[in-house]
């Protein structure tokens, strides 16, 4: 037992003394940064030097942020240091280590990085940068001039946590072109008032016209001051209408200022919430007035509609021989609507409780309102009858302080009878997935991807739980109209899809699911408000295999007490007499493409 010891011993001495040898030939050469640290964990030593290795390279490139850090009690290296953080991911990919052992079962560990290499400390965080300033970019080109601001601003905030005076990828200079980017938006967006009435002796409701250089916006948010508390208001498909309550109801004018900064989202993105306290934020000049003393508001209006108060210009495409009823269905839930009648709606619609509690919910957790009398939309044919596109109406969440421009989507049978609503996706999506079909020839495959997306998103705004569950379910789902069934997949399907090697894993997105929604039943109980809304959406069409489509969406949550962002992708299967979802995934905060699960993650064997 002595010669063991002794000869263990003498071993740890010799391996002591050979790391001793490199590592003092490391701190004397002046070429690296280096920290040291010991412990009985070895992750635990790893981090001791780590911080200290962070420490020296703080010291290198604090003056590099001088223009980029908050002033605080701290001081520039601490801040540097805290900013230096959000760069582990990328510093543990270039650093090296001397591991040794220690007596007494201790562990030494010695991390170091060549000076010349700190600046690919920084290579991941710019493409980070890039990859918000691509995706900010291609929703201008969508017009949703919302989520772009958000990603630019977001994209800023980064470019204070990389030492360079200039950010340059791919040619680009992302410290001039980003808040370039940011003030051509702000600037070109412009606001006129096309209506404004008093529809109560206390509330007045004005309509805006939402453009950028003359064309709709598809989605903005803009707030104002309204005596008592700032209220946010989302614009859709060019107009934004919002109400003025109490003593605001008597503004002479109102200032708006364009949404770009979003702290209210800064934890859909870890390094953002960790990162907003710490860098420097650029203030831009956002504001609008607009009159509001021109001419005299519309006197308030008598609470009492009828059928004749909606004028319903429809377009019909194809013969529609049920056309009668679908206008009296619809008036007959407009009326209902605008009066938010529980007692007529639920004697109107007993024989369907589906659509009954669903139009209640609607109701109670969303505060609607039609906003035409005279109501311009087109009805199409669907597989299950005919649908009615597009209502406007108003949506007021109180908690929040949100009030958003909205456009419902009516279903009815192949009588015209009513058989179902939902929230639509934005006209500016909606007229691409119509020019998309154009070239694919699948107009039926799209329209079905459309309203599973606006159901889907609806579910959250009425609290359909049941629903949520099985469109998160981790069985393949059919969906039938409004009929969600969980359905196992047949032995001899499962092998007709697999997902390729070395791809990103989603079997764990799998087995969280159940506690999410768990949680999320705890929500809907909990929570007075709760949106939900998509920033981004597209599908992508399997190549090999014609009919199957992945689905690919940002998904943005608000509720009372708690917002957050994720990804949301579907792959699904249209060849059947029924759609089938062969996979689902939820990535929540997820930003890096590297590790999303996308439609091409996925080989379909036909």
């Amino acid at each position: 037992m002595k010669t063991g010891s002794l000869l263990l011993a003498l071993l740890l001495f010799f391996i002591s003394t050979l790391s001793a040898q490199d590592k003092q030939a490391i701190i004397s050469s002046g070429r690296y940064y280096y920290g040291s640290g010991t412990s009985f964990d070895e992750k635990e030593a790893r981090d001791r030097a780590l911080e200290e290795l962070t420490q020296q390279i703080a010291v290198r490139v604090a003056q590099s942020f001088t223009h980029k850090v908050k002033e605080s009690s701290k001081g520039l290296k601490e801040e540097v240091r805290s900013i230096l953080k959000t760069h582990s991911a990328a510093t543990l990919k270039n650093v090296q280590m001397i591991k040794t052992p220690q007596p007494g079962g201790e562990i030494n560990v010695f991390c170091y990085i060549p000076k010349n290499e700190v600046s690919r400390i920084f290579a991941e965080r710019k493409q980070l940068i890039y990859d918000m300033f691509r995706k900010a970019e291609h929703n201008e080109t969508i017009a949703n001039y919302g989520y772009a601001l958000k990603l630019y601003y977001f994209a800023q905030i980064l470019m204070n946590s990389v030492p360079d005076q200039n950010i340059v990828v791919n040619g680009i200079n992302l410290t001039l072109e980003i808040p370039d980017r940011i003030n051509r938006i702000i600037q070109h967006i412009r606001f006129q008032k096309v209506e404004d009435r008093f529809i109560a002796p206390d509330e007045r409701e004005i309509t805006l016209t939402v453009r950028y250089d003359e064309k709709p916006v598809s989605l903005l948010d803009f707030m104002f001051w309204d005596g008592n508390s700032q209220q946010q208001v989302t614009a859709r498909d060019g107009l934004a209408t919002f109400r003025l309550l109490g003593a605001s109801v008597h503004f002479k004018k109102l200032q708006v200022a364009i949404k770009y900064a979003y702290y209210d989202a800064r934890n859909e993105f870890q390094v953002i919430a960790e990162l907003w306290p710490v860098v420097e934020k650029a203030v831009y000049s956002n504001e609008q007035t607009i009159s509001l003393n021109t001419g005299t508001p519309l006197p308030a209006t008598v609470n009492n509609i009828t059928g004749k108060n909606w004028n319903l210009k429809l377009t019909y495409k194809g013969n529609v021989p049920v056309a009668q009823n679908i206008t009296r269905s619809t008036v007959q839930f407009l009326d209902l609507l605008a009066r938010g009648d529980t007692d007529h709606i639920r004697r109107r619609y007993g024989n369907d409780p589906f659509l009954r509690d669903k139009i209640l919910n609607y109701i109670k957790y969303n505060h609607p309102e039609p906003l035409d009398k005279t109501i311009k939309a087109t009805v199409h044919k669907t597989t299950l009858g005919y649908e009615l596109r597009r209502i406007r109406v108003f949506q007021n969440y109180p908690s929040l302080h949100k009030q958003s421009t909205e456009y419902l989507v009516l279903d009815f049978d192949h009588k015209g009878n009513l058989i179902d609503l939902n929230a639509s996706i934005s006209e500016n999506l909606y007229q691409t997935f119509v020019r998309q079909s154009e070239f694919g020839h699948d107009w039926k495959e799209r329209q079905q991807i459309i309203k599973f997306i606006e159901k889907y998103r609806t579910s959250y705004l009425v609290r359909d739980l049941k629903t949520i569950d099985l469109m998160f379910a981790e069985d393949a789902l059919i969906i039938v109209g409004r009929k969600i069934k969980r359905k196992k997949l047949p032995e001899d399907l499962k092998p007709r899809y697999r997902r390729f090697e070395k791809q990103p894993d989603y079997e764990y997105i799998r087995l969280t699911k159940e506690k999410y929604l768990q949680r999320l039943q705890r929500v809907f109980e909990a929570q007075q408000d709760i949106f939900l809304d998509f920033s981004s959406f597209r599908t992508i069409r399997k190549n090999n295999t014609k009919g199957v489509y992945g689905v690919e969406m940002r998904q943005s949550y608000q509720s009372t007490t708690y917002s957050d962002e994720g990804y949301l992708f579907l792959l699904i299967d249209f060849r059947g007499a029924d759609p089938l979802i062969y996979v689902r995934a939820w990535q929540p905060n997820e930003w890096n493409d590297s590790v999303l699960v996308r439609t091409a993650n996925f080989r379909i064997y036909k």
